[in-house]
């Protein structure tokens, strides 16, 4: 019901404050790439792995895992650097980043980004999760393998 609502609330650009919609999230945006992790570099990623003995089990895992927060961070990052210049006006707003802009704005999850990560309440939650999940495979694969796991941070 609740999303209903916010789904029909008018899309205009004023939200009366003096700050526009498309301002708040081109802040929003801005603020999220400044604390989004730096891509793993695949080649470092396959010699600490080579070193950790990558044929295990749980090693395999961790590609695995690093393979896809890989994808869901490089989604982020892509589509938050596009909604930036679609704002501007340097690119044309495709629908996937007008989603985007609605659902940032509402503080809930794009759908593209909700396709290939996991659900979350609000998007907040989600990107404390992106940051926390990043961190659990980094400190993994150059720390070593953790003493405990958690397990809810993981894909599969």
């Amino acid at each position: 019901l609740l999303s209903t609502i916010v789904n029909i609330q008018p899309k205009d650009s004023s939200t009366g404050g003096g700050e526009t919609r498309e301002s708040v999230v081109y802040r929003l945006s801005q603020e999220m790439l400044d604390k989004l992790p730096n891509d793993f570099n695949p080649f470092e990623v396959k010699e600490r792995l080579r070193k950790m003995d990558h044929l295990k089990p749980l090693h395999i895992f961790l590609k695995q895992e690093i393979d896809r927060m890989q994808r869901v961070v490089s989604l982020v990052r892509v589509t938050l650097l596009d909604l930036k210049l679609a704002i501007d006006g340097t690119i044309i707003m495709s629908e996937n980043l007008r989603d985007a802009l609605d659902n940032i704005y509402d503080a809930r999850i794009p759908n593209t980004w909700k396709k290939l990560s996991w659900e979350s309440a609000t998007l907040g939650f989600w990107f404390t999760d992106l940051l926390e999940r990043h961190e659990q495979f980094s400190s993994w694969l150059f720390d070593g393998r953790p003493v405990c796991y958690w397990m809810t941070g993981f894909f599969n």
